[in-house]
């Protein structure tokens, strides 16, 4: 069996065809060229199994596995357990890595042996045309790293995020029936203390659209408050940790009360363009 490459990029798939090959391109494009590159395809009933594997035909570095729909969290577990390498890259099937991105984290986790969780800026893309950089590391009290309170507050831009396979064995993978699955995940592995190192650059591209899980606003809050009182049962936060994430939940609650109110009014996408405007963010 050849060696292990550097990184493992993993990307779950499903009805991704007219976007993935622009995502498996920004892969390919890559200046580091130690990866392989594994497609989940979860199901679809599109095109995207057959441009999956056309890809693969034409680059020994990329694998394609089939599987029946068990959403992305079943998609990125069936991903990761394929996996050779140590570093594992997330990345779904309508972002881009910037032509950078493996070069400079290869750089930047040698230089970090005490972290097994790295992410990077990145920017968001909208339908309008519109890219306004994440920067969500203003949030934290360190902008270097984010700790597991900064996590119930602000996660980290986890597009292009690597982290390295003993993680995933240790939390168990990802959850295959929540609503963003991701950021559980994080929240168990930051629970169990694995640290997080931050590069402050923008390397990868993450799509906000309409159609998108994510575009529900109360659906990924109240997944958000579930998330954070399932990491409160595992009995693996301390007193502090645990004061905090009561607190965020009922922060999150609070959001939730007065969506639901505004909602009820100006309707929900007319409600989230309001809170953006009022935080600052993109409408």
């Amino acid at each position: 069996m050849p060696d292990a490459p550097r990184f493992s990029v993993t990307v779950p798939a499903y009805n991704a065809e007219s976007t993935l090959a622009e995502t498996v391109d920004s892969i390919r494009a890559q200046t580091f060229p130690d990866w392989e590159l594994v497609i989940c395809d979860d199901g679809s009933t599109d095109g995207t199994r057959a441009l999956a594997e056309h890809y693969a035909e034409a680059d020994p570095r990329i694998r394609v596995i089939s599987q029946a729909n068990r959403g992305s969290g079943g998609a990125y577990n069936t991903a990761v357990r394929s996996a050779r390498s140590d570093l594992i890259v997330m990345i779904s099937a309508d972002d881009l890595l910037l032509p950078e991105h493996l070069e400079r984290f290869d750089a930047f986790i040698a230089e970090h042996p005490e972290a097994a969780i790295f992410s990077s800026d990145g920017y968001y893309d909208y339908d309008d045309g519109t890219r306004v950089t994440a920067g969500l590391q203003h949030a934290w009290a360190d902008p270097s790293t984010c700790t597991l309170p900064d996590l119930f507050g602000a996660c980290f831009f986890n597009m292009g995020a690597v982290y390295r396979a003993e993680v995933f064995e240790t939390v168990g993978g990802f959850r295959e029936d929540i609503y963003a699955e991701d950021y559980l995940f994080f929240l168990m592995a930051f629970a169990h203390s694995y640290r997080h190192a931050f590069l402050e650059v923008p390397l990868a591209v993450h799509r906000r659209t309409a159609a998108q899980k994510s575009s529900n606003a109360i659906g990924v809050r109240q997944t958000e408050a579930q998330s954070i009182r399932d990491v409160m049962a595992t009995g693996l936060l301390s007193p502090t940790d645990y004061a905090a994430a009561e607190k965020a939940v009922r922060r999150i609650n609070a959001n939730i009360r007065v969506r639901r109110v505004l909602g009820a009014v100006l309707g929900p996408a007319r409600t989230t363009r309001l809170i953006n405007r009022l935080k600052g963010r993109h409408a």
